[in-house]
Order: structure tokens, then C-alpha cells, then sequence
């Protein structure tokens, strides 16, 4: 049995803020990995602006479609690291950090052949404390290299 991808709020004491804001990180490369929609609304704010492999989006909903929606119909899994972290204010911090992002077709995982599509990408975004909860009011993705076919990532 698979197990049960974790809450939006994790049980245990309390997250500090730059802990919170790392596991923004977490939840919204997490949602992908777990085709988990209750973590990507968790983790963005509703006028979010990205810039994700070439497409560009000023909201939460066109993200989703534009890029959630299209990514989680292949097997993902996301590396984060190098993770950098700017509390400006008390509720507003910036983000860097580094991934290694594995995408396969579904099913196809431990198949030879043209199934896989590795990236490696550069994140620069912003985050805001909306209530007790950080989340992401921008997202850059930088795609700096990709390895393997990069039709698996066509739907």
C-alpha cells in the first residue's frame, strides 16, 4: 500500500518561519511528485506570477492549467537543494534554491528506452505569510540544463 503523502499542516511543534517557508518549497515541488491538488493551493497565492519553462502566468488557476495540470501526467520526482532563504519582513521573504527534477512517462520508470527526461533548474521566488501559512507570490524557474527526451513531457 502507498503511502499517504503528508497534510498541509504537519503535526509536531510549530515551524519557524524560515523552516515554513522551506517547506512551501517542499509542498508545491511535493504536489507535482503526489498529483496532490490540496498541497499546490496550499503553497501559492491566487495572483501568483510564474515563469515555468516557458510559460508564463499571472494566477494560481493558470498556473495549474498551464503547468500543474500538464507535469503531474508524467512520474515526477523533485530534488530540492541549496535552498536559500531572506526573511525580509514578517511576512514577506525571498527564496533561492537549486532541482533535480526526474520526469518519466507513467509506468515506465524501470523500462529502458527514451522514457526519462531529467532538468536542472535555478528557483528564484517570493513568498508572503498569508495567516499562519507562507506561500508562493512568485515563482521563476530557471531551466539550465535537461538530459534525456524531452517528448515525455508532452501529454
Amino acid at each position: 500500500m502507498p503511502a499517504t503523502p503528508l497534510p498541509v499542516n504537519l503535526a509536531g511543534p510549530p515551524l519557524s518561519d524560515r523552516e515554513a517557508i522551506a517547506d512551501a518549497c517542499y509542498r508545491t515541488t511535493a504536489s507535482i511528485d503526489h498529483a496532490d491538488e490540496e498541497l499546490f493551493w496550499s503553497a501559492v497565492t491566487d495572483d501568483i506570477y510564474a515563469e515555468v519553462a516557458g510559460t508564463t502566468v499571472t494566477n494560481a488557476q493558470d498556473l495549474k492549467t498551464k503547468v500543474w495540470d500538464n507535469v503531474i501526467k508524467v512520474d515526477t520526482i523533485h530534488y530540492l537543494t541549496n535552498m536559500r532563504i531572506s526573511i525580509d519582513t514578517p511576512t514577506t521573504a525571498r527564496v533561492t534554491f537549486t532541482s533535480l527534477a526526474q520526469h518519466c512517462r507513467h509506468g515506465k520508470g524501470f523500462e529502458p528506452g527514451p522514457n526519462k527526461f531529467t532538468t536542472g533548474a535555478i528557483y528564484n521566488c517570493d513568498a508572503v505569510k498569508v495567516g499562519d501559512l507562507w506561500r508562493f507570490k512568485s515563482w521563476k524557474a530557471n531551466h539550465v540544463w535537461g538530459d534525456g527526451d524531452p517528448s515525455v513531457m508532452v501529454a
